[in-house]
C-alpha cells in the first residue's frame, strides 16, 4: 500500500525554487533516506503532511497518520522524561503502560532525570518514543544521528527496530549520506537541477580486482590523483586522500571536509590505489585504511567505519569484505 506519492511536484518560497521534479512513493514499512539540506527536508515535510501545497504537481495521499521531527524540535526541558512522555501518551490516546517500552528505548536508568540534563543522544531516543505513541504509519526524522555518539548511534538503531516492527514507514533526511545508509533502505539524493536521484547500494562483488595477492601498501612509484576545476588540474598525493565516493557515477575524492571530482572509475581508481593502503570497502566507497580509527558492529549484518579526526563521518563496510579487511590490517 502506498502510503504517500509524488508526482512532479515543485514548491517554490518568495518565488525561489526550494524544490522541483519531486517523483517518489513511499510505501508501508519503507525506510527511505534523503541527502538533502535542512531548508530543503523541512519544506518536503511540510508538503508531505499538508502543512503547504505544492506550487505545483501532485500529492497523494493514503494517509494522515504522519509524525515529524526536526533538528530544532526541542522538548520540555524542565519535566522528567516520565510525565513528558505520560503528557503524551494521554494526548495520543495511547493504553499500554510507558514502563513497557522505557527499556526498548534505553531509557530505563534515566526514567525520572529532567529532560534539561539529557544528552542529545538520550534526547533524541525521548523524542523517537513520544512519536510512536501516536502509532504514525509515517515518521518524518531530519539528521537522527547528526552529532551521535557511537553508543548513541547503536541504541538508537535498537530503538528503531521498535517502529519497524509496527510496520511504520520512515523517511530520513539529512546532508551525510554516511548516516543515511546506516538507517535506511533506499537512499535517493536531492539535486537542484533534476530532482531526486535514487543511489544504488548494491555491494557489486563483481567489481574487486583479480589479482587480490598483492596488498602491501608501500608505493612502488610516485602516483598522483587528478581533479579538474574549472581551468586548472589539482594532484593529490594518495596519503592525502580520506576515502572516494562514488556520487551519481562520478568519483569523488573526500579530503578534509572538501569533495573533488576525478575522471577515473572507482574500478580504476582501486586498481592504482591498492597498494597505497585503500581497500573498497563498499561499492560506492574506497577507504584509505590508514585514516581508520574504529570498526563498529551494530548488528551482524551492519559494520561502519570511523575515521580519524572525522568522528561524524560513517562509512559503510560489505558484510562480504569484513574478512578481507581483517586479513589486510591483521585483526
Amino acid at each position: 500500500m502506498s502510503l504517500i506519492t509524488l508526482e512532479n511536484v515543485m514548491k517554490q518560497e518568495d518565488t525561489r525554487t526550494v524544490l522541483k521534479n519531486l517523483n517518489l512513493i513511499i510505501k508501508e514499512k519503507s525506510q527511505i533516506g534523503i541527502k538533502m539540506t535542512n531548508n530543503e527536508s523541512s519544506v518536503l515535510f511540510k508538503l508531505l503532511t499538508g502543512e503547504v501545497t505544492p506550487s505545483s504537481g501532485r500529492i497523494e495521499k493514503g494517509s494522515s497518520c504522519i509524525a515529524t521531527e526536526l533538528t530544532e524540535d526541542g522538548l520540555y526541558e524542565d519535566l522528567t522524561i516520565s510525565s513528558y512522555l505520560t503528557i503524551f501518551k494521554k494526548i495520543a490516546g495511547f493504553h499500554n503502560p510507558l514502563e513497557e517500552f522505557i527499556g526498548i528505548f534505553s531509557l530505563s536508568d534515566i526514567w525520572n532525570t529532567k529532560i534539561s540534563r539529557l544528552s542529545l543522544d538520550q534526547k533524541k531516543r525521548v523524542s523517537l518514543l513520544r512519536m510512536s505513541l501516536f502509532s504514525p504509519d509515517l515518521l518524518l526524522i531530519q539528521s537522527p544521528l547528526s552529532n551521535s555518539t557511537i553508543e548513541g548511534t547503536e541504541l538508537y538503531i535498537k530503538a528503531l527496530e521498535h517502529l519497524k516492527s509496527n510496520n511504520a514507514a520512515i523517511l530520513f533526511t539529512s546532508h551525510f549520506l554516511e548516516e543515511l545508509l546506516l538507517l535506511s533502505n533506499d537512499i535517493y539524493r536531492y539535486n537542484r537541477y533534476i530532482g531526486l536521484e535514487k543511489t544504488d547500494l548494491s555491494n557489486g562483488n563483481q567489481l574487486t580486482p583479480n589479482d587480490k595477492t598483492e596488498t602491501g601498501f608501500k608505493p612502488n612509484n610516485v602516483y598522483k590523483v587528478t581533479s579538474k576545476m574549472a581551468d586548472k588540474t589539482i594532484f593529490f598525493s594518495p596519503d592525502e586522500i580520506d576515502f572516494i565516493e562514488s556520487i551519481n557515477s562520478v568519483s569523488n575524492l573526500r579530503i578534509g571536509e572538501e569533495y573533488f571530482p576525478t575522471d577515473l572509475t572507482m574500478n580504476e581508481l582501486e586498481e592504482k590505489l591498492t597498494h597505497f593502503g585503500f581497500f573498497r570497502c563498499h561499492r560506492s566507497y574506497l577507504v584509505n585504511l590508514q585514516r581508520v580509527s574504529e570498526l563498529v558492529s551494530y548488528s551482524k549484518n551492519s559494520y561502519t567505519l570511523i575515521l580519524k579526526g572525522h568522528p561524524n563521518v560513517k562509512l559503510p563496510l560489505s558484510r562480504s569484505r569484513l574478512e578481507e579487511m581483517k586479513t589486510l590490517i591483521e585483526f
